[in-house]
């Protein structure tokens, strides 16, 4: 078995998609070539056939991974099948293809004309949430449509070992794909009205310097893994609110730390939060309601029902856990002929 591996430069070491493959370790993995010459072969070939694609985000690394696989007669699986399932999908071996973005995007991506073809090229598709399991079910035959979590490295992002309750009260917000910025800032301006200096409010995101900020917001880039996992033991909560969601990292990096969340009732999101009190869900684009939701939560900080979410939050992130999510991938495994 192989698995095609570009690495998303803005994930953590312990956290993306491609951690997957840590615990299939019978699993051979195709990178991008390292050596000077291979990588400007494959760049100079990427110059031909990459606009043959019309995938929007289709660079070298991509091509050569997409190559390498299509060489290769082994059962493969493309884990970004959004950005690496192209030319390889006229390949002669079986193939299973992970998908990541919700329906709207994957519509964006392509048009639905252009999935009918892509999409029945693969034997198994995998997806991450109910309604790209609905959105590829249109498109192949159901029982080739595998609805498998994204997971969660338990171990590298773990609650503290006892609650902070030095210093005010920090409001986290994590990430930049799909994120609603603008009723962000919206939060940030009443939390700040009604809060003023007594609680925190912090981003962790990229392109810091690519839009206005609230001025009462601190905004971090380019922080360490350790930096990040000590904020998610600190926070309150994860503030979260999104225009779109499959699977998202965020949340599920923010619950292995027992850090409850205020998050967009959006995509794929009821699926991973669940019926645990692990998180408040709130209407899209509603500033009113996330704002009222986050007061929730800080009015809760430091009693007995804040523990109970933060215990939820930990116990649901641990039904996500990659041991888990990777027996369910060795599943679909079989059924492209090898464990």
């Amino acid at each position: 078995m192989i698995a095609s591996v570009v690495r998303v430069p803005w994930h953590t070491t312990h956290g993306g998609y491609d951690r997957l493959l840590d615990y299939l370790p019978e699993v051979r993995r195709i990178t991008p070539p390292r050596h000077p010459s291979a990588r400007w072969a494959f760049t100079a070939a990427h110059r031909v056939f990459g606009p043959r694609c019309p995938l929007p985000f289709y660079p070298a690394e991509h091509f050569a991974t997409d190559l390498r696989v299509l060489a290769s007669r082994r059962p493969a699986h493309v884990l970004y099948g959004d950005e690496q399932f192209w030319f390889s999908g006229h390949r002669t071996g079986p193939t299973a293809v992970t998908y990541h973005q919700p329906p709207d995007q994957l519509a964006q991506l392509l048009p639905i004309k252009a999935w009918r073809h892509l999409a029945p090229r693969a034997e198994q598709v995998i997806v991450l949430d109910p309604h790209q399991q609905a959105f590829f079910c249109d498109l192949l035959p159901p029982e080739r449509v595998h609805l498998v979590p994204h997971g969660i490295d338990t171990a590298a992002f773990s609650p503290a070992d006892s609650p902070s309750r030095l210093g005010r009260p920090l409001v986290l917000t994590v990430g930049w794909w799909l994120r609603d910025f603008h009723t962000l800032d919206a939060v940030h301006d009443l939390l700040y009205r009604r809060h003023g200096q007594g609680i925190e409010l912090t981003v962790v995101t990229r392109q810091t310097a690519s839009r206005p900020w609230h001025p009462a917001a601190r905004i971090l880039e380019g922080i360490s893994e350790q930096e990040l996992i000590a904020l998610y033991r600190r926070a309150a909560f994860l503030l979260l609110p999104l225009t779109g969601a499959s699977a998202n990292n965020a949340l599920l990096e923010a619950f292995a730390c027992g850090t409850p969340a205020v998050v967009t009732d959006i995509g794929g999101i009821r699926h991973y939060v669940g019926e645990r009190p692990a998180a408040v869900l709130v209407p899209p684009g509603d500033a009113a309601a996330t704002a009222d939701a986050a007061d929730k939560l800080l009015a809760e900080s430091g009693t007995a029902e804040h523990t109970v979410r933060r215990a939820a939050a930990r116990a649901r992130a641990e039904s996500f856990a990659w041991p888990r999510v990777a027996d369910d991938v060795r599943a679909v495994y079989r059924l492209l002929g090898e464990a």
